[in-house]
């Protein structure tokens, strides 16, 4: 009778845990920039780890999600597959994105599923770039936001050894807003006083995923920053601001609990701190969106 309960609680769990990877969730992030001029608002969406073997969430309904942001630009950090044939798939969400046609464009980095690709990661960078979006693979690009330079850096893949953060600041000046791109959260703690970073945007650790049995991430061989339950949100690390997206797909298996997808509109602003009250996550009205400010 005791093995029947477990096993009807095993089924009701894992049901449930499915289920939540169809309930994606539109969460909102605001942050000031200290110390910096020239932005007003830029609205950023950030999309992360799609894992196209598993992934719930229809191209239609994602882009939708997206456009209902209205983003100013796009950002996506890494981890869409793991083979070759589900290229194909994941151009199908690309390109739905692409016609949205944010003013300041769409950046990608590779995360490390992208890489068991092998050397046919350089056709699927070649098929992404002839979609409209532009990879940074260790490298940067500058653009004019508002009244300000926009200075996107993106690394490579931190977790595979991929990652050349020197190489990805080649001629990157200290003026202007520094927004990193890379995949894995653990970046951080390579960077250091050469390597300005204003908002660091990452992924790789899912919010956990699976959260069933507490504090499992810190023996699970993420790195360094699981070890301190930073799995997810907005954290100082270091003197940086960085930002660990919960994604939009799972690995392993195809389920979360205690999780659910993330699409990410970051807000940013320049300018004077906003009152430390103000720096808490606030539920909103509706299940399926949430708000931050830092």
């Amino acid at each position: 009778m005791i093995w029947w309960l477990f096993l009807i609680l095993l089924s009701a769990t894992l049901l449930y845990a499915y289920w939540n990877t169809f309930r994606p969730v539109l969460r909102e992030v605001k942050l000031n920039i200290a110390g910096k001029e020239g932005l007003h608002d830029l609205t950023i969406v950030q999309l992360s780890d799609l894992h196209m073997e598993r992934q719930s969430i229809s191209p239609k309904r994602l882009c939708d999600m997206t456009a209902s942001a209205n983003p100013d630009l796009i950002v996506l950090t890494g981890d869409y597959l793991d083979r070759h044939h589900n290229i194909d798939r994941f151009l199908e969400y690309l390109k739905l994105i692409t016609p949205l046609n944010p003013q300041y464009g769409i950046y990608l980095v590779f995360g490390n599923h992208d890489h068991y690709l092998g050397e046919q990661i350089d056709e699927f960078q070649k098929l992404i770039e002839a979609a409209g979006c532009r990879v940074l693979r260790n490298e940067s690009a500058s653009i004019q936001v508002q009244n300000t330079t926009l200075h996107i850096i993106g690394i490579d893949d931190y977790c595979l050894g991929k990652s050349d953060i020197p190489r990805s600041y080649d001629n990157v000046p200290a003026d202007g807003i520094h927004l990193v791109l890379a995949h894995d959260p653990n970046t951080v703690l390579a960077l250091d006083k050469r390597h300005p970073a204003d908002y660091i945007l990452s992924g790789h650790f899912h919010g956990g995923q699976f959260n069933l049995i507490p504090y499992l991430h810190r023996v699970m061989g993420f790195g360094e920053l699981p070890k301190q339950d930073i799995l997810k949100g907005m954290h100082q690390v270091n003197g940086k601001t960085l930002y660990i997206s919960e994604g939009l797909g799972q690995s392993g298996l195809n389920v979360r609990l205690g999780s659910r997808p993330e699409i990410t509109v970051h807000r940013l602003s320049t300018g004077k701190l906003r009152p430390a009250a103000e720096s808490v996550r606030v539920e909103l009205t509706t299940p399926a969106f949430e708000t931050a400010a830092m």
